[in-house]
C-alpha cells in the first residue's frame, strides 16, 4: 500500500512538472524568447535549425535560435502533439507561424532538459 501511494504521489507530481515544461516551451516560442526557451536547455543539446546541424552548448544553441527568429519574425505558435516515452522523455511537435511562413517544431525533453531541438521547413 505504501508502494502504490508513493507511486501515485511520483506520477501525480511528474504530470505538473510536463505541463509546466510544455507551458514554458510553449509560452517562449509563442514570443520568440530564446532567452527563456534556452533555460531549459540541456548543458549540451543536439539542435537542427533548417539546414544547420549539430550538437552545441545552450550559448551556442541560443544564437543559432536567435538567428533564425530574428529572420523570420514569430506570429504564433500551436503545439500539435506530445507524447511520453520511455517515462521520463516526452517528444513534443508543433508549428512556428512566422512572417515568412509556418516551420515544424520538433522538441525532445529528457527529465526536464531539452536535448533535442528541431526547426524544419513544413
Amino acid at each position: 500500500m505504501k508502494f502504490l501511494t508513493i507511486l501515485l504521489i511520483s506520477l501525480f507530481s511528474f504530470s505538473f512538472t510536463i505541463e509546466d515544461i510544455n507551458d514554458e516551451i510553449s509560452a517562449s516560442l509563442k514570443q520568440g524568447n530564446t532567452v527563456e526557451l534556452v533555460k531549459i536547455f540541456s548543458d549540451r543539446v543536439s539542435i537542427k535549425v533548417l539546414t544547420q546541424e549539430d550538437l552545441v552548448s545552450k550559448s551556442q544553441a541560443q544564437a543559432i535560435i536567435e538567428d533564425f527568429f530574428s529572420k523570420n519574425k514569430v506570429k504564433g505558435y500551436q503545439t500539435s502533439h506530445t507524447s511520453i516515452v520511455n517515462g521520463n522523455q516526452q517528444f513534443i511537435t508543433g508549428t512556428i507561424d512566422t512572417v515568412n511562413g509556418k516551420f515544424r517544431v520538433s522538441i525532445l525533453v529528457r527529465g526536464n532538459l531539452i536535448s533535442q531541438f528541431r526547426i524544419e521547413n513544413e
